[in-house]
């Protein structure tokens, strides 16, 4: 039996002026997302997060910045508060697309979430703490894959460690692509 995935964020859409009449194309369990229109040709969309640590991702000025991390337009702040008490953030991000089931960003995605996983099964006795040895062990030992993969795997565990955040590289939301093909880490995170 396959364990349960975390629920979905149940609340409706906020209102918000920017967000009238937008559709949701996607919801994780502390955020929903909708379209937005496209900039000089580059697409867009807004992202509603109830999480602290998800909008610190989006918008800390020293979050992960590089290669596979998603580019961040614009914060529009906060505003409401979500069914589980954290407010609202509004921030404007790239449109990343879901993972295929083949190519090279489906196989090194699936090489991190496994590795990944095999980690944070050998160190599960560390319980909460298990996820950030895990990274730290993605980081440490060679898996092949680029240095830009490695030198964001890194930047994902300093800012796991400042933030408190613990990281997830497992969930299939979690790790997604450009149109180009490009690897990106979308939602590698969440709060304690």
């Amino acid at each position: 039996m396959s364990p349960t995935p975390p629920p979905l964020l149940p609340d409706p859409i906020p209102e918000h002026p920017l967000l009238t009449g937008r559709k949701e194309i996607g919801r994780g369990e502390s955020s929903i997302v909708l379209e937005a229109d496209p900039v000089d040709g580059q697409e867009r969309v807004y992202k509603i997060l109830s999480s602290p640590t998800d909008h610190a991702y989006y918008t800390a000025p020293d979050r992960p910045l590089g290669r596979h991390f998603p580019v961040v337009f614009a914060d529009h702040g906060h505003f409401g508060r979500s069914s589980r008490g954290y407010p609202y953030y509004l921030v404007e991000v790239e449109r990343l697309y879901p993972l295929p089931s083949h190519g090279e960003a489906s196989e090194v995605a699936s090489k991190i979430s496994t590795a990944y996983f095999d980690a944070c099964m050998m160190w599960r006795n560390l319980a909460q703490d298990m996820g950030r040895i895990a990274l730290h062990h993605l980081t440490c030992t060679p898996m092949g894959w680029a240095d830009t993969v490695n030198d964001s795997l890194k930047a994902l565990e300093v800012f796991s460690e400042e933030y408190g955040a613990l990281p997830d590289l497992i969930k299939a939301d979690n790790l997604m692509m450009r149109k180009d093909g490009t690897l990106v880490f979308s939602d590698p995170v969440f709060m304690e």
